[in-house]
């Protein structure tokens, strides 16, 4: 039997690493759900919902542009994904957990995975020439943005055989970021003067979270999940019992009869049957004339309506309850980057140092914590949402099942788990940003000591040899001790005439000596000359150019803007799905009355029974069952912004070719396929037919099948050949016996 338990091993540890890595994934059982976004398609979508074109609005900008006499090219570029994915599953197998009180109960695991990817890139550019005979200004432009949120959370939550509440534990990991780039060159050419101004300003955030584990336990079992089993219960003979709902019933009937003639005493003896156990007052009639007067004017209040107007006047918003303790670790890895640029401006001749202003700071700080602290959570869910004709219990189809469902407003995730992420998510940020906050203080008060001269090591050296700091000189206070910094130098100035004025009056700006000559330092040269630049520019065509561009602009804007939009956003209306058996969210919808008729279409979810879809067909995809297996699967790998937002699938071309190779100086020239395209706007190199980013060998041309070679067993990956070689390293000898 040992002489085949090392073979069989070696041949297991072979088999795993042949077959591909993932991540876990749920059971092929479990709900799931979630949707996804190409942000390739922004501009047509738009398009699609609002009928405004955003490349016919850069044509306005530039037509407008050439009919007021100067040249204008812009053009943006948007890219990325967004990806939210929610999956669920119970697992029956008996376990034991303790609350608080250390009271032990046997309880099931319902598990809730909670994906996240979302990476946007985005670029824009433009560039000005304007010219009136020898004046003229010129402007570059360039901006981009990089902007990730990466989260992996699994939630287990401990129930019982009655659905109570027992506790929870997390485990996340995540990233967000934020970076941005900036650059702008002008060149002014005026009264024979000329200013070319650069400045470059780049930054980045970022906060990533390798590591954040947290335990719940309850005080008392929690009975959220009845929430979304069974509406709530409206008992209008005990106060005590009646919740916001069971009030907005109550009221709303109790002021329709009373047709909005109300008294102060008549609310008050009402309200003893209707809030939660507190009667209200006369005194509190005024606080609610607001809410009375809503009413009258509607004509009646919805639910949301009441609820809102409830909770401001008279309800208790305490609605928080607490749920035992919550303990967890975390570590953190916060960084961010500034860097300032600012060359060519006339500064100098003002007595600027403009280097000074050219900054660069960066850092990255480690974190790591731990937490404890009382836990309270909220719940509930809206039964009586609708989007009409959707609205109570509705049918859905996933994975060619038919599913029953209940329709409202609920957290698209366990509230447990919602709570969770928010105390767990709180220290870490808290940590992460108050080190990072330390560490930029540092640097900047560095740095503003630097360009303002504040420096220990510049001395002023006495008659005597004493050394007292420079900045001490001449303040009217004798601190060498044979009063030689106090020189008396800068009391007065005089002046080439003779005229003697206060010292602090040299080089302010203003000529206080009859012959100017107080103003020495150049900065009245360089005053002088940008005045006669600004007066030749006002004097030139600009004002009239500027003029008739806004002018024309607004004359092709409207010409291009739909009077009525192509989809009414304020008809929009958004509900989840959920299976009162299993008390989980399915799923949820987003409806447009499109037509106008009063019954919305699905713009966005599953396929519903009896309810058409709109007819506005955007690019964001909603997905579940094994659709949305699939696309987690290929989701979870996704680590970086590279690979949630391709640069393949960023097409710059059109900015490169209004910005020229200042865009991209380093850019690779290459056209392996000489059709003019450089590769790396080459949406086809191979000529296959497939973009390239759909493309696993984008350089090598398609073949028909009876080209193809005979597909290959992968090879062994590092792990079977370590294997292999720790087999022969361990069989050796047995061969040689």
């Amino acid at each position: 039997m040992r002489e085949r338990l090392l073979p069989t091993l070696v041949c297991l540890i072979m088999l795993t690493s042949l077959a591909p890595t993932t991540a876990a994934i749920g059971p092929g059982d479990s709900t799931i759900w979630g949707v996804s976004y190409d942000w390739t398609h922004f501009e047509g979508d738009v398009q699609n919902m609002t009928g405004v074109d955003t490349d016919a609005a850069n044509e306005d900008l530039e037509e407008a542009a050439d009919y007021a006499g100067f040249i204008l090219e812009t053009d943006q570029v948007l890219s990325g994904s967004s990806n939210f994915y929610v999956e669920s599953w119970d697992q029956t197998d008996i376990v034991e957990i303790q609350d608080i009180h250390g009271a032990t109960h046997q309880v099931s695991k319902r598990v809730t995975e909670l994906t996240i990817r979302h990476g946007l890139l985005a670029d824009a550019g433009f560039t000005m020439a304007w010219v009136d005979d020898s004046e003229s200004i010129d402007i570059w432009y360039s901006a981009a943005q990089e902007i990730v949120l990466i989260v992996d959370a699994t939630y287990t939550e401990y129930v019982d055989s009655d659905m109570m509440v027992y506790g929870g534990d997390l485990e996340m990991t995540g990233e967000i970021s934020d970076s941005a780039e900036l650059s702008m060159n002008v060149q002014v050419i005026a009264a024979g003067e000329v200013e070319g101004p650069e400045v470059e300003l780049d930054y980045s955030l970022s906060m990533e979270i390798p590591s954040l584990i947290s335990e719940w336990r309850v005080d008392e079992p929690m009975d959220y999940l009845y929430d979304l089993s069974e509406p709530p219960s409206f008992d209008e003979e005990d106060g005590e019992e009646c919740d916001t709902q069971c009030s907005f019933h109550l009221i709303d009937g109790w002021l329709g009869n009373m047709d909005g003639s109300v008294t102060a005493s008549e609310w008050a003896a009402m309200s003893n049957h209707t809030t939660e156990g507190e009667n209200l007052s006369e005194e509190d009639f005024d606080e609610l004339s607001d809410f009375i007067d809503m009413y009258n004017e509607s004509g009646g209040l919805n639910s949301t309506e009441f609820e809102d107007a409830w909770n401001e006047c008279c309800a208790d918003n305490d609605d928080e309850r607490s749920a035992g303790i919550i303990e967890g670790t975390y570590s953190t890895l916060t960084g961010y980057s500034l860097s300032v640029g600012i060359n060519d401006l006339p500064t100098e001749e003002f007595g600027i140092n403009l280097d000074a202003f050219n900054v660069q700071l960066s850092d990255s700080v480690p974190g790591e914590g731990t937490f404890s602290n009382d836990f309270e959570m909220a719940s509930g869910a809206i039964w009586d949402w609708e989007c009409p004709p959707v609205s109570g219990s509705e049918r859905l189809s996933s994975d060619g099942s038919i599913i029953d469902v209940q329709c409202g407003i609920a957290p698209p995730i366990s509230p447990g788990m919602a709570f969770m992420m928010g105390y767990s998510l709180m220290p870490a940020f808290d940590n992460g940003v108050s080190e990072l906050s330390s560490v930029i203080q540092g640097q900047v008060e560095s740095w503003i000591e630097e360009i303002s001269g504040e420096d220990d090591g510049d001395l002023f050296v006495c008659d005597n040899g004493e050394e007292i700091p420079s900045d001490w000189e001449n303040d009217g206070y004798e601190d060498c001790s044979d009063g030689s910094d106090e020189s008396g130098s800068s009391d007065t100035f005089t002046c080439n005439n003779g005229e003697v004025i206060p010292a602090d009056w040299e080089n302010d700006g203003e000529d206080d000596c009859s012959d100017g000559s107080d103003e020495n330092d150049d900065s009245s040269e360089a005053a002088s000359r940008l005045e006669r630049m600004v007066e030749a520019l006002t004097e030139s065509n600009l004002g009239k150019t500027v003029e008739a561009f806004s002018d024309k602009l607004t004359e092709l804007v409207e010409d291009n803007i739909p009077s009525q939009p192509v989809m009414n956003l304020e008809d929009s209306c958004g509900l989840f799905f959920w299976d009162t058996n299993e008390s989980r969210v399915v799923g949820m919808a987003i409806l447009n009355d499109g037509d106008g008729d009063g019954s919305s279409e699905v713009l966005l979810g599953p396929n519903i029974f009896g309810v058409r879809n709109h007819d506005v067909d955007l690019n964001i995809v909603y997905h579940d069952g094994d659709d949305a297996r699939g696309v987690k699967a290929d989701i979870l790998g996704l680590t970086n912004i590279r690979e949630i937002a391709p640069e393949s699938k960023h097409n710059v071309e059109e900015l490169y070719n209004i910005l020229g190779a200042d865009y991209m100086p380093d850019l690779d020239q290459t056209d392996t396929d000489q059709d003019g395209v450089l590769d790396v706007f080459d949406q086809d190199d191979d000529g296959d037919g497939l973009f390239d980013w759909e493309d696993d060998e984008p350089l090598k041309p398609f073949r028909s099948s009876s080209d193809e070679e005979i597909e290959t067993v992968p090879g062994p990956g590092f792990l079977a050949i370590a294997s292999m070689l720790g087999a022969a390293a361990i069989l050796a000898p047995r061969r040689e016996d």
